[in-house]
This record gives structure tokens, C-alpha cells and sequence, in this order.
């Protein structure tokens, strides 16, 4: 009987297609995944996994879900939200440069996102200011309300790359979102602020706010006559002018007599 030989080009052949085989199930894990898309961003944040830094990354669990409202932190020496310093710090802690260490936080089924700075919490009001601050969906950490109540509103602002570069002015936000410059180190003492507690934003963010307007004095004696106050003077509103404006009032805001008596008083608005 003759005997069948095997070409050894066979042989090669089928290891080849073997090793293309073992190959190709190696590399497939490791394929990019499609890019986020910011325009579903409450449920990109939905679907999202963080992976704190320095904790790992937990693949069984969803630990990242929304976004939604720089900045933000609280004042004073709080304890960090999270175990571990760095990027995420709750804490009032510098970097190397010397700037604020900021935490993008979220809690879990809300669409806010805030900011944590010098121990304060501000909350991003739209999407693109999100991203204006080159954040991304990866540094969303997720908290709890207890742990976000823990950190005081940030109200004093001032505009990053501001022309005024020596003595930048500093605004105080209402609770009806509206800005309002402080006129001097007077007014702003009177309140009881720290130049510590003012919080930088860039001027995306700052040109989306309101400015107040109209304010009424609260302290220390009620007085309810409305003024407005426009290029640094206010000036009397009469009710008949109170109606004609149609004035809401979230956008009548109150102010202490020594912020009222710092502007030089106009010419009423009669009608």
C-alpha cells in the first residue's frame, strides 16, 4: 500500500487561520465604544458608570446617573464627600497651582449637577455651561442629598478673565437666580461675606444669569417702596409704574439700608 503524504504548506495554512482566530477574540474587548452624545445628557448620565478616582471602576453597579445644577462647594473646613483627596476632595484643598479643588457631583435620579468649591455647592443651570467648563461625564460623581445638604450655596461670583483684572467686581446671586454687583468692601462686609466664599465663573455661565433689577430695603426696618436700580443709581417706582411694569415677585428683591443708601438716588419712574 502507498502512503499519503501531507504537504506541509497544509499545516501552516491551518495554523495560520488558528492564531488569526485566537487573535481576533483578544482584540474585541478591547474595540472602541461609540462616542457620547451630548445632546441626551440627562440620559447619558443615566446610563454612565464613574469610576472614582483612586476607587476603581465597578462593573456590576450603576453608580453615575444624572446631571444638572459650579460649582459647586461649600465654605469653611467640610469633610471631604469621598475617602480619598485629589480631584474629587469635598474639602477646601489647593492643588499644586494653587487652584480650588473642584467635585462634580450628582445625586442618583435628579438632573443637577453641582459644582463643590471652597466648601461650597453651585449648580450648573444648563448642559452646555456643563461643558463650556471642559467637564465631562466621567468626573459625575454620584452623592446622597445628606451629603449634599452639608455644603452651603455659593452666592458671591466673580467673572474668570474679566477685564477688571486688579478689582474684579463681585456679584451676589438671588435666590431668584439674578445677578447683582456689589457696589463696595462696605456693602459687601454688611452682610457678613468672605472674600474666601467668592467662586469663579467663566463668562458663558455669567451672561446666562438675569440681572436684579428692582430691590425693596428688609433691614433692619421693612420699607416697601420698590426702586430700580440701572447704571448705579435706583430710583423710586411708583404703583402706578409698578403695575404698568407688571413686575413678579421673584423679581423684586431685598436689600439691607446700608446697600441702599450706597446708590445716589434718580429721578422717580412715575408712569
Amino acid at each position: 500500500m502507498e502512503e499519503v503524504s501531507v504537504s506541509p504548506i497544509k499545516y501552516v495554512v491551518i495554523l495560520a487561520l488558528l492564531g488569526m482566530i485566537v487573535l481576533a477574540l483578544f482584540l474585541l474587548p478591547l474595540a472602541p465604544t461609540k462616542a457620547q452624545n451630548k445632546g441626551s445628557f440627562a440620559a447619558a448620565l443615566t446610563g454612565n458608570t464613574i469610576c472614582s478616582a483612586g476607587l476603581g471602576c465597578d462593573t456590576n453597579k450603576n453608580q453615575f446617573n444624572v446631571m444638572p445644577n459650579e460649582s459647586n462647594q461649600e465654605q469653611g473646613q467640610t469633610p471631604s464627600l469621598f475617602p480619598f483627596g485629589g480631584l474629587f476632595s469635598g474639602s477646601d484643598s489647593k492643588n499644586l497651582a494653587g487652584d480650588p479643588i473642584i467635585s462634580i457631583v450628582n445625586i442618583e435620579g435628579q438632573n443637577s449637577v453641582y459644582r463643590i468649591i471652597n466648601g461650597l455647592k453651585h449648580s450648573l443651570p444648563t448642559t452646555e455651561i456643563f461643558y463650556s467648563y471642559s467637564f465631562n461625564l466621567n468626573m459625575v460623581q454620584k452623592i446622597t442629598v445628606q451629603e449634599l445638604n452639608k455644603y452651603p450655596d455659593a452666592r458671591l461670583f466673580t467673572v474668570k478673565d474679566a477685564e477688571e483684572t486688579e478689582k474684579p467686581t463681585i456679584y451676589y446671586l438671588t435666590d431668584g437666580g439674578m445677578l447683582r454687583p456689589i457696589l463696595n468692601d462696605k456693602v459687601f462686609y454688611s452682610y457678613g461675606n468672605r472674600k474666601e466664599d467668592i467662586i469663579a465663573i467663566n463668562q458663558k455661565e455669567f451672561n446666562y444669569y438675569p440681572r436684579n433689577q428692582y430691590i425693596f430695603v428688609e433691614m433692619p426696618k421693612l420699607n416697601r417702596d420698590i426702586y430700580q436700580i440701572t447704571g448705579g443709581i435706583k430710583r423710586y417706582i411708583t404703583p402706578v409704574a409698578v403695575k404698568r411694569l407688571d413686575l413678579k415677585e421673584s423679581e423684586i428683591v431685598p436689600v439691607n439700608q446700608t446697600e441702599f443708601d450706597e446708590y445716589p438716588e434718580g429721578e422717580p419712574i412715575i408712569f
